[in-house]
């Protein structure tokens, strides 16, 4: 379904309900931004891990993709508008998903308020970090996946520290950071001008630090995951599969059996 913001932009929302009745609290509910690119890997990984909830420990749960009107599995420009915090559109963007989204969602199912998971990757790990950061009651279950934190020159630190600064809340948000174990990997094949970037981004290093961090402040119960093997784009998958027991099942439920 396609859905207006107050200021006009136009989002695609890619919307998969469980089969059957809701739970009596609601089913819970994981919202992924990229949209586009993300939901139907979210939703297939979702289906398997339900499939065995004396296994996974992982219920069914509404996912909730926000995207845009197109058919390519990002849209470069609008993304950067929604999702930097420095360009002041993430926090209007926060205001959309919380005013038009979440009451959207709420009109096609049943969804429980206490298990509201927000999902993003690379610039949408940057902007989960941000809605922590600021707004940290309106989610329970933040995952970063291989988050921008060099952007403007690790800005998010500022947030950071604010976050850190005011104190735990009553209720310790969730959150997951994850990053691929190659993201930092420079090889033979390695242009000079990737090289760079590489050395700048610190894909791994700003990932481990920060989460580092935060597990010390307490004020978040803190997950950091590194998968190895994995490149920026390879991670993914795994990224998302891991986000859905992270924030379906709290800690992930028991370990997989044959």
């Amino acid at each position: 379904m396609d859905i207006a913001s107050d200021y006009g932009d136009i989002y695609r929302l890619l919307i998969a309900v469980p089969p059957g009745p809701a739970p009596a609290a609601g089913f819970p509910v994981i919202y992924l931004v990229d949209g586009n690119a993300l939901f139907a890997t979210s939703v297939e990984t979702a289906q398997l891990q339900g499939r065995r909830q004396d296994v996974t420990g992982v219920d069914p749960a509404v996912i909730v993709g926000i995207g845009y009107p197109t058919d390519a599995p990002f849209d470069g420009a609008r993304r950067q508008c929604d999702l930097l915090p420095d360009e002041g559109g993430a926090d209007r963007f926060l205001d959309f998903i919380m005013e038009s989204v979440k009451p959207a969602v709420a009109a096609l199912a049943a969804t429980d308020p206490t298990r509201q998971a927000l999902v993003g990757h690379s610039l949408g790990g940057l902007f989960a970090l941000h809605a922590l950061f600021t707004r940290p009651g309106q989610f329970q279950f933040y995952v970063a996946g291989s988050p921008s934190i060099w952007w403007n020159d690790r800005a998010i630190h500022i947030s950071e520290a604010r976050f850190v600064a005011r104190g735990p809340e009553a209720t310790l948000p969730r959150l997951l950071i994850t990053v691929g174990g190659r993201e930092q990997t420079r090889d033979a094949r390695t242009s000079p001008e990737r090289a760079q970037r590489l050395h700048m981004a610190r894909m791994l290093d700003n990932a481990a630090e920060m989460a580092a961090r935060l597990a010390s402040s307490r004020c978040v119960a803190m997950e950091h995951r590194v998968f190895d093997g994995e490149n920026h784009i390879s991670v993914i998958p795994a990224m998302l599969a891991r986000a859905v027991s992270f924030a379906v099942a709290g800690t992930g439920g028991p370990e997989a059996a044959p």
